[in-house]
Protein backbone atom coordinates (compact mmCIF):
# COMPACT_ATOMS: atom_id res chain seq x y z
CA UNK A 1 0.00 0.00 0.00
CA UNK A 2 1.29 3.45 -0.87
CA UNK A 3 2.23 5.55 2.14
CA UNK A 4 -0.03 8.54 2.74
CA UNK A 5 1.76 11.88 2.47
CA UNK A 6 0.01 15.01 3.72
CA UNK A 7 2.31 18.00 3.68
CA UNK A 8 1.95 21.75 3.49
CA UNK A 9 5.06 22.35 1.36
CA UNK A 10 3.58 21.88 -2.13
CA UNK A 11 0.52 23.93 -1.18
CA UNK A 12 2.70 26.76 0.09
CA UNK A 13 4.83 26.59 -3.07
CA UNK A 14 1.80 26.77 -5.33
CA UNK A 15 0.35 29.71 -3.41
CA UNK A 16 3.64 31.59 -3.32
CA UNK A 17 4.25 31.19 -7.05
CA UNK A 18 0.59 31.95 -7.80
CA UNK A 19 0.97 35.21 -5.87
CA UNK A 20 3.82 36.12 -8.23
CA UNK A 21 2.06 34.85 -11.34
CA UNK A 22 1.46 38.37 -12.72
CA UNK A 23 5.10 38.30 -13.82
CA UNK A 24 4.27 35.32 -16.03
CA UNK A 25 1.61 36.95 -18.16
CA UNK A 26 2.33 38.93 -21.28
CA UNK A 27 1.43 42.59 -21.25
CA UNK A 28 -0.75 44.08 -23.96
CA UNK A 29 1.20 44.81 -27.11
CA UNK A 30 2.90 48.15 -26.70
CA UNK A 31 2.93 50.88 -29.30
CA UNK A 32 5.52 53.49 -30.15
CA UNK A 33 4.16 55.72 -27.40
CA UNK A 34 5.12 53.13 -24.79
CA UNK A 35 8.81 53.51 -25.56
CA UNK A 36 10.84 53.65 -22.37
CA UNK A 37 13.60 55.52 -24.13
CA UNK A 38 15.27 57.19 -21.17
CA UNK A 39 18.54 56.80 -19.32
CA UNK A 40 16.64 56.01 -16.12
CA UNK A 41 14.69 53.05 -17.57
CA UNK A 42 17.59 51.12 -19.10
CA UNK A 43 20.57 52.88 -17.59
CA UNK A 44 21.44 54.36 -20.98
CA UNK A 45 21.48 52.72 -24.42
CA UNK A 46 24.00 52.91 -27.28
CA UNK A 47 23.07 55.32 -30.02
CA UNK A 48 21.84 52.56 -32.35
CA UNK A 49 19.52 51.01 -29.77
CA UNK A 50 16.23 51.97 -28.12
CA UNK A 51 15.09 51.32 -24.56
CA UNK A 52 11.86 49.32 -24.78
CA UNK A 53 9.58 47.86 -22.09
CA UNK A 54 9.39 44.08 -21.92
CA UNK A 55 6.41 42.24 -23.37
CA UNK A 56 6.05 40.64 -19.94
CA UNK A 57 4.63 42.34 -16.86
CA UNK A 58 7.12 42.41 -14.01
CA UNK A 59 10.08 42.04 -16.39
CA UNK A 60 12.78 44.65 -16.96
CA UNK A 61 13.10 47.01 -19.95
CA UNK A 62 16.01 46.44 -22.26
CA UNK A 63 18.07 48.14 -24.97
CA UNK A 64 17.08 46.70 -28.35
CA UNK A 65 17.88 47.12 -32.03
CA UNK A 66 14.44 47.85 -33.44
CA UNK A 67 15.69 47.14 -36.97
CA UNK A 68 16.33 43.48 -36.07
CA UNK A 69 14.49 42.59 -32.85
CA UNK A 70 11.29 40.60 -33.60
CA UNK A 71 9.74 41.59 -30.25
CA UNK A 72 10.19 45.29 -31.03
CA UNK A 73 10.35 45.41 -34.81
CA UNK A 74 10.40 49.00 -36.03
CA UNK A 75 9.00 50.26 -32.72
CA UNK A 76 8.71 49.15 -29.12
CA UNK A 77 6.08 46.46 -28.68
CA UNK A 78 5.67 45.60 -32.39
CA UNK A 79 5.84 41.80 -32.21
CA UNK A 80 6.61 39.68 -35.27
CA UNK A 81 4.63 36.44 -35.27
CA UNK A 82 7.17 35.13 -37.79
CA UNK A 83 9.95 35.34 -35.18
CA UNK A 84 12.25 37.47 -37.35
CA UNK A 85 12.74 41.17 -38.12
CA UNK A 86 14.86 42.75 -40.85
CA UNK A 87 15.22 46.45 -41.59
CA UNK A 88 12.38 47.22 -39.14
CA UNK A 89 9.93 44.87 -40.90
CA UNK A 90 8.74 41.39 -40.00
CA UNK A 91 10.12 38.68 -42.30
CA UNK A 92 9.72 34.92 -42.53
CA UNK A 93 12.06 32.60 -40.65
CA UNK A 94 11.70 29.21 -42.27
CA UNK A 95 12.85 25.99 -40.60
CA UNK A 96 16.21 24.77 -41.86
CA UNK A 97 19.22 22.60 -41.20
CA UNK A 98 22.88 22.88 -42.12
CA UNK A 99 22.20 21.62 -45.67
CA UNK A 100 19.16 23.86 -46.33
CA UNK A 101 19.75 27.07 -48.30
CA UNK A 102 18.03 30.22 -47.04
CA UNK A 103 16.62 32.96 -49.24
CA UNK A 104 16.98 36.74 -49.17
CA UNK A 105 20.43 36.82 -47.63
CA UNK A 106 19.43 34.92 -44.51
CA UNK A 107 21.54 32.10 -43.12
CA UNK A 108 20.59 28.93 -41.29
CA UNK A 109 21.17 29.35 -37.56
CA UNK A 110 21.19 26.06 -35.65
CA UNK A 111 22.80 27.07 -32.37
CA UNK A 112 19.77 26.34 -30.18
CA UNK A 113 17.62 23.28 -29.45
CA UNK A 114 14.49 22.84 -31.56
CA UNK A 115 16.04 22.71 -35.05
CA UNK A 116 17.27 25.72 -37.01
CA UNK A 117 15.78 28.84 -38.55
CA UNK A 118 16.70 31.02 -41.51
CA UNK A 119 17.70 34.19 -39.69
CA UNK A 120 18.54 37.65 -41.11
CA UNK A 121 22.16 38.80 -40.96
CA UNK A 122 23.05 40.04 -37.50
CA UNK A 123 20.64 37.68 -35.73
CA UNK A 124 20.78 34.10 -34.50
CA UNK A 125 18.19 31.52 -33.57
CA UNK A 126 17.21 31.43 -29.90
CA UNK A 127 14.82 28.84 -28.50
CA UNK A 128 13.72 29.59 -24.97
CA UNK A 129 10.66 27.35 -24.50
CA UNK A 130 9.26 29.64 -21.82
CA UNK A 131 9.31 32.98 -23.61
CA UNK A 132 10.96 33.21 -27.06
CA UNK A 133 11.36 31.22 -30.27
CA UNK A 134 12.93 33.05 -33.18
CA UNK A 135 15.83 35.12 -34.50
CA UNK A 136 17.33 37.44 -31.88
CA UNK A 137 19.88 40.19 -32.61
CA UNK A 138 23.38 39.10 -31.68
CA UNK A 139 24.38 40.41 -28.27
CA UNK A 140 20.77 40.80 -27.12
CA UNK A 141 18.59 38.55 -24.99
CA UNK A 142 15.09 38.07 -26.35
CA UNK A 143 12.16 36.83 -24.34
CA UNK A 144 12.05 37.04 -20.59
CA UNK A 145 15.15 38.29 -18.80
CA UNK A 146 16.79 36.15 -16.11
CA UNK A 147 14.99 36.17 -12.79
CA UNK A 148 11.49 36.68 -14.16
CA UNK A 149 8.85 34.00 -14.67
CA UNK A 150 7.37 34.24 -18.15
CA UNK A 151 6.11 30.87 -19.39
CA UNK A 152 4.35 30.45 -22.71
CA UNK A 153 1.91 27.54 -22.53
CA UNK A 154 0.26 27.76 -25.92
CA UNK A 155 0.06 24.26 -27.48
CA UNK A 156 1.23 25.52 -30.88
CA UNK A 157 4.63 26.26 -29.31
CA UNK A 158 5.05 22.63 -28.19
CA UNK A 159 5.65 19.18 -29.65
CA UNK A 160 5.31 15.64 -28.30
CA UNK A 161 2.43 16.63 -25.98
CA UNK A 162 1.33 13.72 -23.78
CA UNK A 163 -0.93 13.67 -20.71
CA UNK A 164 0.60 11.73 -17.81
CA UNK A 165 -1.28 8.83 -16.30
CA UNK A 166 -2.01 8.49 -12.57
CA UNK A 167 1.02 6.29 -11.93
CA UNK A 168 3.40 8.77 -13.58
CA UNK A 169 1.89 11.67 -11.64
CA UNK A 170 2.29 9.75 -8.39
CA UNK A 171 5.92 8.98 -9.26
CA UNK A 172 6.67 12.68 -9.83
CA UNK A 173 4.96 13.52 -6.55
CA UNK A 174 7.13 11.01 -4.74
CA UNK A 175 10.24 12.49 -6.38
CA UNK A 176 9.38 15.96 -5.07
CA UNK A 177 8.68 14.62 -1.57
CA UNK A 178 12.04 12.86 -1.58
CA UNK A 179 13.93 16.07 -2.44
CA UNK A 180 16.15 17.25 0.40
CA UNK A 181 15.81 20.89 1.36
CA UNK A 182 19.04 22.77 1.95
CA UNK A 183 20.03 26.19 3.26
CA UNK A 184 22.99 28.15 1.92
CA UNK A 185 24.40 31.62 1.18
CA UNK A 186 25.70 32.84 -2.16
CA UNK A 187 29.41 33.64 -2.29
CA UNK A 188 28.86 36.90 -4.20
CA UNK A 189 26.07 38.14 -1.92
CA UNK A 190 27.56 40.85 0.35
CA UNK A 191 24.60 40.55 2.72
CA UNK A 192 25.04 36.77 2.96
CA UNK A 193 21.28 36.34 2.89
CA UNK A 194 20.22 32.81 3.94
CA UNK A 195 18.56 30.87 1.10
CA UNK A 196 16.36 27.78 1.08
CA UNK A 197 15.90 25.25 -1.69
CA UNK A 198 17.55 22.21 -3.26
CA UNK A 199 20.98 21.76 -4.80
CA UNK A 200 20.84 21.21 -8.55
CA UNK A 201 23.91 18.98 -8.71
CA UNK A 202 22.88 16.90 -5.68
CA UNK A 203 19.36 15.49 -5.82
CA UNK A 204 17.24 17.81 -7.94
CA UNK A 205 13.84 16.33 -8.82
CA UNK A 206 13.11 15.69 -12.52
CA UNK A 207 11.97 18.65 -14.67
CA UNK A 208 13.06 21.15 -11.99
CA UNK A 209 16.32 22.29 -13.63
CA UNK A 210 16.57 24.71 -16.56
CA UNK A 211 18.28 23.62 -19.77
CA UNK A 212 21.37 25.63 -18.80
CA UNK A 213 21.90 23.25 -15.87
CA UNK A 214 22.56 26.22 -13.59
CA UNK A 215 19.09 27.53 -12.72
CA UNK A 216 15.86 26.17 -11.30
CA UNK A 217 13.01 25.78 -13.79
CA UNK A 218 10.24 27.33 -11.68
CA UNK A 219 7.56 26.24 -14.15
CA UNK A 220 8.72 22.62 -13.89
CA UNK A 221 9.13 22.90 -10.12
CA UNK A 222 5.60 24.24 -9.79
CA UNK A 223 4.28 21.42 -11.96
CA UNK A 224 5.93 18.91 -9.61
CA UNK A 225 4.05 20.55 -6.74
CA UNK A 226 0.83 20.15 -8.73
CA UNK A 227 1.69 16.46 -9.21
CA UNK A 228 2.10 16.11 -5.44
CA UNK A 229 -1.24 17.82 -4.82
CA UNK A 230 -2.93 15.52 -7.34
CA UNK A 231 -1.36 12.52 -5.62
CA UNK A 232 -2.59 13.70 -2.22
CA UNK A 233 -6.07 14.37 -3.62
CA UNK A 234 -6.25 10.81 -4.98
CA UNK A 235 -5.18 9.42 -1.60
CA UNK A 236 -7.72 11.55 0.25
CA UNK A 237 -10.45 10.44 -2.15
CA UNK A 238 -9.64 6.77 -1.46
CA UNK A 239 -9.59 7.40 2.29
CA UNK A 240 -12.95 9.20 2.17
CA UNK A 241 -14.43 6.33 0.18
CA UNK A 242 -13.12 3.80 2.71
CA UNK A 243 -14.41 5.93 5.59
CA UNK A 244 -17.85 6.22 4.00
CA UNK A 245 -17.96 2.41 3.60
CA UNK A 246 -17.02 1.94 7.26
CA UNK A 247 -19.68 4.43 8.38
CA UNK A 248 -22.31 2.65 6.29
CA UNK A 249 -21.31 -0.68 7.83
CA UNK A 250 -21.52 0.78 11.35
CA UNK A 251 -24.95 2.24 10.58
CA UNK A 252 -26.16 -1.18 9.46
CA UNK A 253 -24.81 -2.76 12.64
CA UNK A 254 -26.41 -0.09 14.81
CA UNK A 255 -29.78 -0.53 13.12
CA UNK A 256 -29.73 -4.35 13.48
CA UNK A 257 -31.80 -6.32 16.01
CA UNK A 258 -30.66 -6.15 19.63
CA UNK A 259 -30.12 -9.29 21.65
Amino acid sequence: MRAHHFIVGPVALVLSLWACSDSGTPTDTADAGDTADSADACGGCPGDKTCCPSRWSGDSPRCVDTTLNPEHCGACGHLCDTGACHESACVASASCDASTPCADGASCSTGAPGGGRCCPAGTSFQANPSSFFGCCPEGEQCGCLDGAMCPISLPERKVDIRILDAEEVASLGDALLATRLTTWRYEDDPARTPRLGFLIDADAPPFAVASSGENVDLYGYLSLAVATLKQQHAELTRMRRDLDALRARLDRLDSGPTR
